[in-house]
């Protein structure tokens, strides 16, 4: 199932280029909305139930995490889908580890060793490589020539 999301993931990321998808915002909302339903009914279909209700430290979380890690983080990687190569926009998985890291850091003082940071180093560095040819400049192409009438 990991590796069947995984593939739907990339080919509805490539696909999403051609569909006629709503105007800004919305698109991200009806992909969620949809995504939600199934989800809501394989929870039931499955058996789960709530069997308490969250603290408020969860609410907090799941809070954080539809402001954050739903609307604002998949309506960008929505708009860099339209306008950058596939392969950039997905590189967002290789950058949140890191950016959870750091924030883990700086919020929770976590202590990270000399191997985090190389590994830290080589994921920012693949990124950076991966988004190369989308920032370089193209190469200016002469003007061409005019014919001449013959007179």
């Amino acid at each position: 199932l990991i590796l069947f999301a995984a593939a739907a993931w990339a080919f509805g990321s490539v696909w999403s280029k051609q569909l006629p998808l709503p105007q800004g915002a919305m698109a991200s909302a009806a992909e969620m909305l949809v995504g939600g339903a199934a989800l809501l009914i394989g929870s039931g279909l499955s058996g789960e139930r709530l069997t308490q209700m969250p603290t408020a430290a969860g609410w907090g979380a799941l809070a954080y995490l539809v402001l954050f890690g739903s609307i604002l983080a998949f309506s960008a990687y929505m708009y860099l889908l339209k306008h950058v190569r596939p392969a950039a926009a997905t590189s967002y998985a290789y950058v949140n580890p890191a950016v959870a890291v750091l924030l883990g850091i700086v919020f929770a003082g976590e202590q990270i060793g000399a191997e985090e940071c190389l590994a830290m180093a080589v994921i920012i560095g693949a990124v950076v490589l991966i988004g190369l040819p989308q920032w370089r400049k193209a190469p200016e192409q002469p003007a061409p020539l005019k014919q001449q009438a013959c007179k």
